[in-house]
């Protein structure tokens, strides 16, 4: 009996010792969302309620904006390596751990490219356009467009292109690398309307917004001042923003089509006067077309108000009346 529990008492201490000496399983679960910020994964970005062992690295995270799938054959190997006490659901086949990142366009960059132009000796009020809608691009969740740095930037010999490559940052110390290309333009703001008028509307200053437009789209044909534009009335609805052109506006209708005027002839210091019809709308100041209602002759006369043309046509137009 001495024997028999001398040698229980050892083996219950044997047991104790081997109980202290192995590692104790940590109870887990596995994370409602899975997603990272870090470019690697830890071992608590999987599993709550790890302790200090949250902080263990396990695997490389994917980029910015992108997932990694792990297969629940994975997640058992993790459990089993990490010691983890967790128990896969049987329905549990495959889990999607996703990276948050911030969204930017190629767009984003030309701000960018503009002080590299800047940099590079151009001059004036010039605007940068960066060729391509390429989808999908994403930063780390901690950083910025303007950690987007450009090398290699270059010029060609009419300074008006230039190619560079963006390094974005990937959380590493090795950033990617992007080939991009563009626009470098002179601009010049121009008034454009604000709003849809519709026609007939008279312009006020309200209505007008200022726009950018490359000086290579400017011509004669564009207004250029707003003092072009205020009092004046669209011909036809036009989209706001878009140039516009002289064509597209005029004086407000003063005279309309059909309307019985006053025409009035002016020789030497002789006045004559006549009926007439307008055969056009006209603004104040306008050349239109009116028909001398006795005769049936059409001449060229000047909108003086909304009763009385002046008629503006040769001698032998004025000897019809």
């Amino acid at each position: 009996m001495a024997n028999f529990g001398k040698n229980t008492r050892q083996t219950i201490i044997a047991a104790l010792l081997c109980g202290a000496l192995a590692p104790a399983a940590s109870a887990a679960d596995l994370r409602e969302h899975l997603s990272v910020i870090d470019p690697v994964i830890k071992l608590g970005d999987l599993f709550d309620g790890l302790g200090a062992e949250a902080e263990t690295i396990i695997l490389e995270a994917p980029a910015p904006g992108d997932s990694k799938q792990l297969s629940s054959h994975e997640l058992d190997r993790i459990a089993e390596q990490y010691s983890l006490d967790w128990q896969r659901p049987t329905y549990l086949k495959r889990v999607n751990v996703y990276r948050e990142g911030n969204a930017f366009s190629l767009d984003d960059l030309g701000d960018i490219a503009l002080r590299e132009a800047q940099a590079a000796g151009i001059a004036g009020n010039i605007d940068i356009q960066v060729f391509g809608r390429r989808a999908g691009l994403y930063l780390p969740a901690d950083t910025s467009v303007e950690d987007i740095q450009l090398e290699n930037f270059q010029l060609n010999n009419r300074q008006d292109r230039f190619t560079a490559v963006a390094l974005i940052p990937t959380g590493t110390n090795q950033p990617s690398r992007l080939n991009i290309s563009g626009r470098v333009q002179e601009v010049r703001m121009v008034p454009t309307l604000a709003r849809v008028l519709a026609p007939g509307e008279v312009i006020s200053k309200s209505d007008i917004q200022w726009t950018r437009l490359p000086v290579r789209q400017i011509n004669n044909r564009v207004v250029a001042s707003s003092a072009e534009l205020v009092g004046q009335t669209v011909k036809r609805s036009l989209q706001p923003g878009r140039p516009l052109y002289t064509t597209d506006v005029m004086a407000p209708v003063v005279v309309e089509k059909g309307s019985v005027v006053t025409m009035v002839v002016q020789l030497g210091g002789l006045s004559l006067t006549a009926s007439g019809r307008a055969l056009e709308n006209g603004g104040q100041g306008d050349t239109i077309r009116v028909m001398n209602t006795k005769s049936k002759q059409t001449v060229d006369a000047k909108v003086l108000n909304p009763a009385q043309v002046a008629v503006t046509s040769n001698s032998l137009t004025l000897a019809a009346l």
